[in-house]
């Protein structure tokens, strides 16, 4: 039936992506490091629009960590929408994203990274070049640095990750934050706050613990430069724990928004006066149907087995807002061979179902409205061969 399924879609001639311009259109300006070119400069600006442009203030918070240590799930849950995806696989996250949320006259601008990794990292996952640079762009951008470190795990909680002590390092002038995520997992309330002045080297007592918590007691560098830089790093790097120069310290637990409000308090308060970089109904930088793919995709890594799902290609075959709002979407699934096309499939089609349903539902929450989505899964090999039956045809 699964099979069946996936002939009759391919041989439809679906329509080409179709993106009206309506009010569920979560990016209305494309983005620009330069504010100005996001309000424009026409002189049929009114007076009042003037005043309140030099009313806003504006942040923006590269937000770095290992892979899987909750960096998506940590902007979502103060931006109150899944804008970044993420699953229980490392390196959900393949590209940097900026999430936004406007409130009041201040605009914070996350720059969610992907996890730091090395060379052997990205010749195993399959993942992009481009991995190794994102986190030192985002923080050239940035104008704070929060460091998310993952408490849950036993074997590297108790101290800092070279890669990221490495950059805290290149960029000492930069004002940064420590995020002690996953909480809820440990039991010992006094281990967390011994932790946290470990990983300050006891030079931080400014500690932000959420209520169920709470205890009663410079410029861009030249290249060359860096290269010297990286020498003298090194030993350093090794024989330190933790980073001294925090300005705060929180503890949090992102998948269930415990502390995320404390943070967001935070950094309202570290905005400074500037023109907005988005209009104030953006939620992000990426245009929707990328961010449907994005969803998808972290959604097939909680699904599939071992590297199964970093060796998919997800495509948008369809995407249309029709006139009720509701969203229509047609998915392809790309497989290497037969036999991960079975994998994908389930047994008669049971595992696509279900991801197919769970996307759904996850991009409801994030547009506010009824999506229908279609998912087929194909044979690459065989999709090509229809491509150029297709092609001789016409």
């Amino acid at each position: 039936m699964a099979k069946y399924f996936s002939t009759v879609f391919l041989s439809i001639r679906l329509k080409p992506i179709a993106i009206p311009n309506r009010i569920y259109t979560l990016l209305k300006c494309k983005y620009s490091s330069n504010p100005e070119q996001c309000h424009g400069n026409s002189e049929s600006q009114n007076e009042n629009d003037l005043i309140e442009i030099k009313r806003q203030r504006l942040l923006k918070i590269a937000i770095i960590g290992v892979p899987n240590a909750g960096k998506s799930s940590l902007i979502n849950s103060i931006i109150q929408r899944p804008i970044c995806p993420y699953s229980c696989k490392v390196h959900t996250t393949r590209s940097s994203v900026r999430a936004v949320q406007s409130v009041d006259d201040t605009q914070l601008v996350f720059l969610d990274t992907p996890g730091l990794v090395d060379s052997t990292e990205i010749a195993k996952y399959n993942l992009e070049r481009t991995f190794a640079n994102d986190s030192v762009n985002s923080i050239e951008e940035a104008d704070i640095i929060g460091v998310i470190h993952d408490v849950s795990n036993r074997y590297t909680r108790n101290h800092l990750d070279p890669k990221v002590l490495r950059l805290l390092h290149l960029y000492p002038n930069k004002d940064s934050f420590l995020v002690l995520n996953k909480i809820d997992l440990l039991k010992s309330k006094s281990y967390l706050l011994d932790l946290a002045r470990s990983l300050t080297c006891y030079k931080h007592n400014n500690i932000h613990i959420p209520g169920p918590y709470t205890m009663t007691s410079e410029k861009r560098k030249t290249h060359e430069s860096l290269k010297i830089q990286e020498r003298m790093l090194g030993k350093k790097i090794t024989k330190s724990v933790g980073w001294e120069n925090f300005k705060d310290v929180f503890m949090v637990s992102a998948i269930h928004s415990l502390g995320s409000s404390d943070i967001k308090d935070y950094l309202l308060q570290k905005s400074k006066p500037s023109p907005w970089i988005f209009p104030k109904d953006v939620l992000t930088d990426k245009e929707d149907h990328k961010l449907v793919l994005h969803i998808i995709e972290s959604i097939l890594y909680d699904f599939l087995p071992n590297e199964v799902p970093y060796n998919l290609k997800v495509e948008m075959e369809y995407y249309e807002v029709s006139r009720e709002g509701n969203i229509h979407i047609v998915v392809l699934i790309h497989c290497n061979t037969p036999r991960i096309e079975k994998l994908v499939m389930g047994k008669r089609g049971s595992r696509i179902r279900n991801i197919a349903k769970t996307s759904e539902q996850q991009l409801r929450n994030l547009f506010l409205t009824d999506v229908f989505l279609k998912m087929v899964v194909t044979d690459k090999q065989k999709y090509s061969v229809q491509q150029m039956a297709d092609t001789l045809v016409s």
